[in-house]
């Protein structure tokens, strides 16, 4: 199926030199127009047999179509933001106007659910004879084949694109699928007589339609506040700076989404040996190769570490015989010591597991400064912790 799709993708939206921003655009809106086109037709199918025959659930259904239609011209309008440079007002893009346009597309679904699931008590109350004709069942039956179908190409492209927006799309059709299932069966049974199937599948399907709505709702508001990178994200920054020439170690990797667009900042280890034009040189090799290879806009923060000084060697082989299974400690980093006539102080950052109380881990830190004192009482440790939104 991903090869039938691809062929089509390939032929109407085909691929050529313009920016992935304009290119995820096309994919984004063309994927709309084919939703609306499609759901509009079955609209005005479902909702010319629900008025016939006087069904609630085919007219809960029709209108849940209708908010795909809804739905997916917010999806055009979305990716249509979403393309537009930077500007004053919005220096880092407009890439979270597809997380808006989900957030949109949630909350009709769940205003459509709550509208019928008053229309469908009042059916169960004061049930009402439905009698479908079989032209009309079999009717609805080829819409949830056609609505699955448009489902799981919505889910190509956004897996193509990686289109939160997309996906909450294929999850509304899936859902428009599921509920003309449940239409279709109980349309079966009230024409055999059974007429308050029609008011309690009403319901049922309403309250699928705010299930959806409250679970894309949920992934919509969580884009927005600000997701976690994923570890994939993390592991390919990471190696990728590490594999940079002159580069000891990477930590306090920190990245934000805008849609598409990612800004980064990390920080580098170095030798303190290098002098600042090479220190500089490493650091914008490390922009580089994380721009050109990941699309990421990153500002890289330079730490500088003595790999000779014995003093330093001396407390990374202590913390790593004794904190490397640490119960809260993850990782250390920017490990130096400072031994002049002034000040005496041994300093690095730490990593914690995530989740922690504050006192837990200011708990743990003292515990560590106050047993590295007494190995080397003549410093001073200065320990900070890395924040949650840091990764190393």
């Amino acid at each position: 199926m991903n090869v039938i799709f691809e062929s089509i993708t390939n032929r109407y939206i085909p691929k050529s030199r313009e920016s992935t921003k304009i290119y995820r655009s096309r994919i984004g809106k063309f994927q709309g127009w084919i939703s609306i086109i499609v759901n509009g037709l079955m609209f005005f199918l479902k909702l010319s047999i629900g008025l016939i025959i006087g069904s609630i659930s085919v007219i809960a259904d029709a209108f849940h179509t209708l908010t795909d239609v809804i739905s997916s011209g917010i999806v055009i309008w979305g990716f249509n933001e979403a393309k537009k440079p930077a500007d004053k007002d919005h220096p880092y893009g407009h890439g979270r106007a597809e997380y808006v346009a989900t957030l949109v597309i949630a909350i009709l679904l769940i205003v459509a659910g709550i509208e019928f699931i008053e229309s469908s008590i009042e059916r169960i109350v004061n049930p009402t004879i439905v009698e479908p004709q079989w032209w009309m069942i079999i009717s609805i039956i080829i819409t949830i084949f056609i609505k699955i179908i448009v489902a799981l190409y919505a889910e190509f492209l956004s897996s193509k694109i990686a289109s939160s927006t997309l996906h909450a799309d294929a999850w509304h059709h899936q859902a428009d699928a599921i509920s003309s299932f449940l239409v279709a069966f109980a349309m079966i049974l009230g024409k055999y007589g059974y007429s308050q199937v029609d008011g309690w599948t009403g319901l049922i399907v309403a309250m699928f339609i705010m299930w959806s709505g409250f679970g894309i709702a949920k992934a919509a508001v969580d884009d927005l506040i600000g997701r976690p990178p994923t570890i994939e994200e993390i592991n390919d920054i990471r190696q990728l700076s590490q594999n940079v020439e002159g580069v000891m170690g990477v930590h306090d990797i920190a990245v934000h989404s805008y849609g598409k667009d990612k800004f980064a900042s990390i920080h580098i280890e170095i030798d303190a040996n290098e002098n600042q034009m090479e220190a500089h040189n490493i650091s914008e090799n490390v922009e580089k190769i994380l721009n050109s290879k990941l699309g990421v806009s990153p500002t890289v923060h330079v730490d500088p570490v003595s790999i000779k000084d014995p003093k330093t060697n001396e407390v990374k082989k202590y913390l790593k015989e004794n904190y490397s299974d640490h119960e809260i400690i993850t990782g250390f980093h920017d490990i130096r010591v400072v031994d002049t006539k002034r000040h005496h102080v041994i300093l690095f950052g730490v990593d914690v597991k995530p989740n922690l109380s504050k006192s837990l881990i200011i708990q743990s830190c003292d515990i560590i400064e106050k047993q590295l004192q007494s190995i080397f009482p003549e410093f001073e440790v200065d320990i900070s912790v890395s924040g949650s939104h840091n990764y190393s």
